[in-house]
């Protein structure tokens, strides 16, 4: 975006907040935003409880990475809804980390703009682990794993709270974010026949099944494994503060604090897609950057949520980390080599292959074994 734009959405926001307990002296840009623009204010004054610095994240009518794409504002009233709501969720609190999602203090309607809880010095969970790479201690990276897959079981689960009900029909109702993720994945999917036919045409007819498949259940709340989930959880919606393993050797070890963010895509349908795109975004740090936290995340990962999965679960999840490597992994630019994509590809086809032939012999001997119980 053309500097004197940004000068213009900052006074915008600057303007909106002059009579509110959130008026600001200053406002930096953060990176990391796609669709919206982020900054981290410094308040004028600070609030009752001592908070001297908000989270603004700021919504227009298209992506603030690109202005070309189109896009609702009115996305950011689906992420006010639901984090208003989840001030009754409490936090995951383990021994070895604490996972919740940022407190919203104030939304504007009128200019799309909320002021969120700031976690100081805060890292999305993959620059994270990218930037620690071989150094990542495999006990931090599990106790992540672990506090993430708790976290993520216990909203599933509070999702399906009588006092949720008329959430869950709010939600369930607006069916665009719905769509919008299937077109992402399961559109893209099948069009990455296209280039990559040497290791994927041979499945065509599986890819198109698996497609219909996720086109059934967009919106779908009802049943088994299905019901409101986050939308979009990865590592980069994670969010941990960037000292942490500067202060690993203090006694006792301090206690990571997760933040969940982002949760404008928050929908109906299988929650096996929340499981499914976590566990690919961790597989692909193994697989580009030869991290073993990634796969130390996914088994500790797996484990927190384990009490809730059953095979059917298990089965869509591996199919969505295979549906997300093949249509998501293969477009990041400058992670790997042209043989690392195309290997990544065949990976991603073999998840989602083997996933819809229920092939339980085949996932106890890969990556995703963890996945595959004995009790399941």
């Amino acid at each position: 975006m053309a500097q004197d734009e940004d000068h213009q959405i900052i006074a915008k926001i600057e303007q909106s907040l002059t009579s509110t307990p959130y008026a600001c002296s200053s406002l930096t840009r953060l990176s990391g935003g796609t669709a919206n623009f982020i900054y981290r204010g410094i308040l004028q004054r600070p609030l009752e409880d001592g908070t001297k610095t908000v989270i603004i994240k700021h919504a227009e009518e298209f992506l603030a990475s690109s202005k070309d794409f189109r896009l609702t504002a009115e996305r950011c009233v689906i992420e006010e809804t639901i984090l208003n709501a989840l001030t009754t969720l409490p936090p995951s609190t383990i021994e070895s980390s604490i996972v919740k999602t940022p407190y919203l203090y104030h939304f504007g309607h009128a200019t799309h703009t909320q002021i969120l809880e700031d976690l100081p010095a805060a890292q999305d969970l993959k620059s994270f682990t990218i930037a620690h790479g071989h150094d990542f201690p495999e006990s931090l990276a599990r106790s992540i794993g672990r506090g993430l897959g708790e976290w993520l079981r216990a909203f599933h689960a509070w999702t399906e709270d009588d006092a949720q009900r008329g959430l869950k029909g709010k939600m369930c109702a607006d069916r665009f974010m719905a769509e919008l993720k299937f077109s992402v994945n399961y559109d893209i999917l099948v069009q990455k026949l296209q280039q990559f036919p040497g290791a994927l045409e041979a499945s065509r007819d599986v890819f198109e099944k698996v497609r219909e498949m996720s086109r059934e259940e967009i919106g779908k709340s009802q049943g088994e494994g299905f019901g409101l989930i986050h939308g979009d959880f990865w590592t980069g919606n994670a969010l941990i503060q960037s000292t942490v393993l500067d202060r690993q050797q203090q006694r006792p070890k301090p206690t990571p604090t997760l933040f969940i963010t982002d949760w404008e895509l928050s929908q109906c349908g299988p929650r096996a897609l929340d499981l499914g795109q976590m566990i690919g975004e961790l597989y692909m740090l193994k697989h580009f950057k030869n991290l073993d936290a990634g796969l130390w995340i996914i088994q500790d990962f797996i484990e927190g949520y384990r009490p809730a999965l059953n095979v059917d679960m298990a089965f869509r999840a591996a199919i969505h980390a295979g549906v997300h490597l093949v249509a998501w992994g293969s477009s990041v630019h400058g992670w790997g080599t042209e043989e690392q994509v195309e290997n990544l590809v065949s990976v991603g086809r073999d998840f989602v292959v083997k996933g819809w032939e229920r092939d339980l012999a085949w996932f106890k001997k890969s990556a995703l074994g963890c996945l595959f119980s004995d009790e399941l």
